[in-house]
């Protein structure tokens, strides 16, 4: 237990470092946009309406005859960053491009234009509008790994619940758990594996998308994780996978601290999402995470167990020797049944709750790429939710014999796939900019 308590109190004081960071668009420059200057400036500098993320931030100062040398981009006061201009700039129209990063991992990135003069003249050459941009969603092949990312997580999070709420009032029933314990660990430091494999893809693709087009990444991956916001929150991600494949370890070798630390990194995981994706962007920061992390450990706890039961629990019930292993898995089943009452729609509230702060208003849900996206997840929930209602219902009443742990079982499956297919939408969900994100061009 006292390996629990340092880890939750480690946990607590390292998220005491965040703070709200939204999308920072750019607020002010100097020079300004379409401003015309008598002679070349010394110095460009960029404030913005966050404080930008430095790993991911690029400025280019782009003349008639290509890119004009500039010195080390530094950070300035006022959530500034700034850089000399070192190469020569004879009177033109120059074109500034930046970008930076947010907290949730979106690029953002825009441009304005300004002219240099030898002496005032009466009329001058129009100079383009300014313009911001947001990243769009990564590639499929950057979606497939944030999926299993998501399958890990929940899957980790299943195995402590299998383990902690679904098992212990069996064994006090006389049911033999210790097989199902075991395997169920074996397939939390698997799926911890999972996690760990996909979230250093996710650190990839974050480098590669914090570059221009045609140049070398931004900034080594440890200076990503260390400088930025995005990185705290995806390296909490992964000491707690360490300490879940660790604390998983231990208990596997019957070891007291095992499950406080387990229980540490699965409090960690389930932060995760929320510290290093849009709840981070978020102006309410608190409820933002709050609600974030609730919708994970829901989900975790619904469907996650889930699919632990069956891919492990109903496998090892069948194969009890002492005793109807129907009856074991009729147990089983009931043991789960009010974990998923309770979890299933504190999912659903706190995933509306986060979609209600990110939306911004109702129209958005019809008239933004994410509201669509959102619609079409809403629509597999309740697909979900209705065949989890009849397997609660129908199919779990009906238990007691080898037909009906049969039906179960199939109908269980059909309700893991259908939810994978739900987590698939969610990974395009968490990556596509949210309406009261979005910056107005």
């Amino acid at each position: 237990m006292t390996v629990g308590l340092i880890g939750v109190h480690a946990l607590v004081a390292a998220l005491a470092v965040f703070r709200a960071a939204p999308h920072a668009d750019l607020r002010a420059s100097d020079p300004a946009h379409n401003s015309h200057l008598i002679g070349a400036p010394k110095r460009i500098t960029l404030w913005f309406t966050a404080k930008p993320q430095l790993p991911f931030t690029r400025m280019r100062l782009v003349g008639p005859a290509g890119d004009v040398e500039l010195g080390k981009l530094t950070a300035d006061t006022g959530n500034a960053v700034r850089a000399d201009v070192v190469g020569a700039m004879p009177s033109a129209t120059y074109k500034v491009v930046w970008q930076t990063g947010s907290s949730d991992g979106h690029t953002v990135r825009g441009e304005f234009s300004f002219m240099v003069m030898d002496a005032p003249t009466a009329h001058s050459t129009p100079i383009e509008s300014s313009r911001t941009i947001i990243t769009p969603a990564p590639s499929f092949g950057g979606r497939v790994m944030r999926f299993w990312e998501f399958v890990g997580l929940l899957v980790v999070l299943g195995v402590i619940v299998f383990v902690h709420g679904v098992l212990p009032p069996l064994a006090a029933r006389g049911v033999f758990t210790a097989d199902a314990s075991q395997q169920a660990r074996g397939l939390g430091e698997v799926a911890a594996v999972i996690y760990v494999l996909s979230a250093l893809f996710r650190l990839v693709q974050q480098a590669a998308a914090g570059r221009m087009p045609g140049e070398a990444p931004v900034a080594t991956l440890g200076t990503i994780v260390s400088g930025s916001s995005w990185g705290h929150g995806w390296l909490i991600g992964i000491i707690g996978s360490g300490l879940v494949i660790l604390g998983f370890f231990l208990s596997i070798k019957r070891m007291r601290a095992g499950t406080p630390t387990a229980l540490t990194g699965a409090l960690a995981m389930t932060l995760a999402p929320a510290l290093s994706g849009h709840a981070a962007a978020a102006k309410l920061f608190i409820p933002a995470v709050s609600l974030d992390a609730l919708h994970v450990a829901a989900i975790g706890a619904w469907i996650g167990t889930l699919t632990v039961v069956v891919l492990v629990g109903i496998p090892a019930m069948a194969r009890v020797k002492d005793g109807n292993a129907d009856a074991a898995v009729s147990a089983l089943v009931n043991s789960f049944h009010p974990i998923a009452l309770l979890s299933a729609p504190l999912a659903v509230f706190a995933g509306l709750g986060s979609s209600a702060l990110r939306l911004g208003s109702i129209a958005a849900l019809t008239s933004t790429r994410y509201g669509t996206v959102l619609i079409i997840k809403l629509v597999g929930v309740v697909l979900v939710a209705a065949l989890g209602l009849w397997n609660s219902t129908r199919a779990r009443r009906r238990l007691g014999n080898a037909t009906a742990t049969y039906s179960l079982r199939r109908t269980a499956i059909t309700e893991v796939v259908l939810a994978a297919l739900v987590l698939w939408v969610t990974t395009d969900l968490v990556t596509t900019p949210a309406p009261s994100e979005l910056i107005k061009p």
